[in-house]
């Protein structure tokens, strides 16, 4: 499951404690299950919360959010499409400058499957689908979002 891998990177990467102490960044799977389609395929997947502890976090808890919803955006797009919820978290303050942070994120993670010549199988982690428009278009690009001119209060 290769995104712990890279969730763990862009959190050490957002917080430069962590440059200082990596070992105050601590992932696990929990609840996790795997499931196929039931079809001819060998094809899978994965589904399950990721837990994120950073003991005694010093930066701005808005600086991790931000990371962590960049990171959405490319490897679980579909959390950051409203209504679905992102992340929970849990903060136990330690001092006025530190805490402990618990993050957990549902994530899935789907893995192809072919067959090799002469045995065995090839496995593929899949890339996530970006759901999300480009800022300046609008549905399936075939309506560009028109340039804000200004708003009439008395019109």
């Amino acid at each position: 499951m290769n995104k712990l891998d890279s969730l763990r990177a862009a959190i050490a990467q957002a917080l430069p404690e962590l440059r200082r102490s990596p070992e105050n960044l601590r992932l696990w799977i929990s609840r996790g299950s795997g499931r196929c389609q039931g079809t001819a395929s060998d094809a899978f997947g994965f589904e399950y919360e990721a837990n994120v502890l950073i003991v005694e976090m010093g930066s701005d808890f808005a600086v991790l959010a931000h990371a962590i919803f960049r990171w959405l955006r490319v490897h679980q797009p579909a959390l950051v499409v409203p209504p679905n919820e992102g992340f929970t978290f849990d903060v136990d303050p330690l001092d006025n400058g530190t805490a402990d942070v618990l993050l957990q994120l549902r994530l899935t993670q789907s893995v192809t499957v072919a067959k090799k010549d002469g045995g065995g199988f090839d496995m593929a982690y899949l890339a996530e689908p970006d759901p999300l428009f480009a800022d300046d278009m609008g549905f399936a690009e075939l309506m560009p979002v028109p340039p804000f001119a200004g708003v009439d209060i008395d019109g």
